[in-house]
């Protein structure tokens, strides 16, 4: 089965519309695709909507399901910022919402947003980065409000590589999550970064393999021609570390699917 389940429009940080975006995953081949656009609730955010933005996100879903569900299927996803300090704020934003699955992203350090601001870098060594984002990811796992790990390795992005070996923090990463019931994603949008590799990579991919964690497939397609890119070769990979199956979602409840 192949599914997209990260993808933004034009209603956070995305190129094309909704439409766009579906009549291009059809043409694609996309059996299911899900529309995860940006919400932070730390505003303001140019990149995200704000908690009074969302049923506008949930209103574009129904309408292209009506138009197009008999051609593919069209989840309603959302892609939400973490913050330690804010996850009851964060929970009641989102529980009258009708959600398939919610993604969870450590775009933040505190108030530094690493993944678009390079200025602070030089103040920390990549092994301190590490600790900190890997903390932030496993508490934001284990908060209860995600289904879905974004680009679990982020902080790698612009080749940030870590002095020592990480070895044991990817293994109590992937305990986290299996513990808490969430998944990840392959997300393919690393290799067009400047680290040229999937989000995550292969050591991480393989801790999370032997901790039983599921994984879905993301590309995070901010254009429509983004959609899919590098699958064939994601799923190549997946296989090479044992994984035979994918997850999907239907009201926040996970199936799995053959890759």
């Amino acid at each position: 089965m192949n599914i997209d389940y990260h993808m933004h429009t034009t209603l956070s940080d995305g190129h094309n519309s909704h439409e766009e975006m579906v009549l291009t995953a059809i043409e694609k081949g996309f059996d299911e695709i899900g529309f995860s656009d940006h919400f932070c609730i730390k505003q303001p955010c140019k990149w995200a909507v704000d908690a009074s933005s969302i049923g506008q996100l949930e209103e574009k879903i129904i309408e292209m399901r009506e138009k197009y569900g008999e051609q593919i299927n069209i989840l309603f996803g959302i892609e939400v910022d973490y913050f330690s300090d804010r996850q009851e704020e964060i929970r009641k934003s989102l529980q009258q919402f009708n959600f398939d699955y919610i993604i969870g992203s450590v775009h933040f350090l505190d108030d530094w947003n690493y993944d678009t601001d390079k200025s602070r870098y030089a103040e920390f060594s990549s092994d301190f980065l590490y600790e900190w984002y890997f903390r932030e990811l496993q508490n934001a796992a284990k908060s209860g409000l995600f289904d879905i790990m974004a680009h679990p390795d982020l902080i790698k992005k612009f080749k940030i590589w870590p002095e020592t070996s990480k070895k044991q923090l990817f293994e109590e990463t992937a305990g986290i999550f299996a513990n808490s019931g969430v998944a990840f994603e392959l997300n393919t949008s690393g290799k067009d970064r400047p680290c040229g590799e999937f989000f995550p990579g292969n050591e991480l991919l393989e801790a999370f393999f032997k901790a039983g964690v599921p994984v879905t497939m993301g590309s995070d397609s901010h254009m429509k021609e983004q959609i899919g890119r590098h699958f064939g070769e994601a799923r190549t990979i997946l296989k090479k570390i044992g994984y035979t199956n994918i997850t999907r979602y239907r009201n926040r409840k996970q199936e799995t699917v053959t890759i």
